[in-house]
């Protein structure tokens, strides 16, 4: 028979988790199981799940009392932080086995409930390799070990594309998509670095996202009178964007990997990225992608300048990242996660 497995995000937005917890779904239904999405009532992952025909149970606040719906399931993938309480008490009830993807670099909350559930949990999955030394503290005698990110398959409108390269000809557009959170994302060091560079006047900065950080970002780039930046908002169809880029840059404070980097690859995009969390994973040591420092300002503009004004280093990034995205494929993903879904119900 096959496994069941129900997979449990609780967030209300779409953000880099919740899409891979849908590239992770959508990856494995080529594997001999069933699977279910156990996700909050009217949040955006709901509506996307049902838009990709994924199986989804939508539950309300309290999360608890729904624990009665999990008891069919034989096991339970855990995708954010406040999931494993769901995930703990089916364990507790029903002696359901669950295993957990951490994908952000802060140590869990020292509480015993919390300590609790992740040592309760069958196997811990970091995304990284700073995420899982991490972990690897926090919980020293679990069963760990690190599955990155998928390099999502995005797919391009040519016509749109079209119409975007037709809109910004003779523009050297330098790419950024993430959430305006600047304490995170790190977005006014793009606005700094493109202050930098207004001189070279077809080069853009273009900044695709919403974020609660909008209006002061916004306000930021109009005292400095950047002309040389766009602020694109929320696109749906982001791989038209990424199609149109020159370059990408994500200079993020943290970064549990960087999945964006690898959407950009799929699309041959050099890109410049800020050298901490889980981004050098993905870039190695220069050999994928620029390395910066996220607090230089200067680093950012003359990684940008130097991009810019090299074809052939543009071009030789590209390539390399192209061909990097290999090892972060759907099929290979999935397949680790397959694996480790039998080792759990063997055990």
């Amino acid at each position: 028979m096959s496994l069941k497995i129900a997979h449990i995000n609780l967030a209300k937005g779409l953000r880099g988790g919740e899409n891979q917890t849908l590239a992770i779904i959508e990856g494995l239904q080529h594997f001999d199981i069933e699977q279910t999405l156990i996700c909050r009532k009217n949040s955006l992952l709901e509506a996307q799940a049902i838009k990709s025909n994924i199986p989804v149970i939508a539950i309300r606040k309290p999360f608890l009392l729904n624990i009665a719906k999990l008891k069919s399931f034989d096991l339970l993938h855990v995708h954010e932080g406040r999931s494993i309480y769901l995930a703990l008490a089916a364990n507790l009830l029903f002696q359901r086995p669950y295993l957990v993807t951490r994908r952000v670099l802060n140590k869990p909350r020292e509480k015993w409930l919390t300590k609790f559930a992740y040592k309760k949990a069958a196997q811990i999955v970091s995304i990284s390799q700073k995420i899982d030394l991490v972990m690897r503290e926090f919980c020293p005698n679990q069963r760990h070990k690190i599955i990155p990110d998928i390099a999502r398959e995005l797919v391009a409108n040519p016509d749109n594309v079209a119409q975007l390269k037709k809109e910004f000809a003779g523009k050297f557009v330098i790419g950024h998509v993430g959430a305006l959170d600047d304490e995170i994302k790190n977005q006014s060091l793009i606005l700094k670095a493109a202050n930098q560079l207004r001189e070279h006047e077809n080069m853009v900065f273009m900044m695709l996202g919403i974020g609660k950080d909008e209006a002061k970002l916004k306000k930021l780039a109009a005292d400095l009178n950047l002309t040389n930046v766009i602020f694109e908002g929320f696109k749906e169809n982001i791989a038209d964007y990424f199609a149109l880029f020159d370059i990408f840059i994500y200079p993020s404070k943290e970064e549990g990997l960087g999945s964006a980097i690898l959407e950009a690859f799929q699309f041959k995009k050099p890109v410049i990225a800020a050298n901490v969390g889980g981004i050098p994973d993905i870039l190695g040591n220069n050999n994928y992608g620029l390395l910066i420092n996220p607090l230089d300002e200067n680093e950012l503009a003359e990684a940008s300048l130097k991009l810019y004004q090299n074809e052939a280093l543009r071009d030789s990034y590209a390539q390399a990242g192209f061909e990097r995205k290999n090892m972060f494929s759907s099929n290979k993903i999935c397949s680790d996660y397959y694996q480790t879904y039998k080792q759990i119900s063997c055990a």
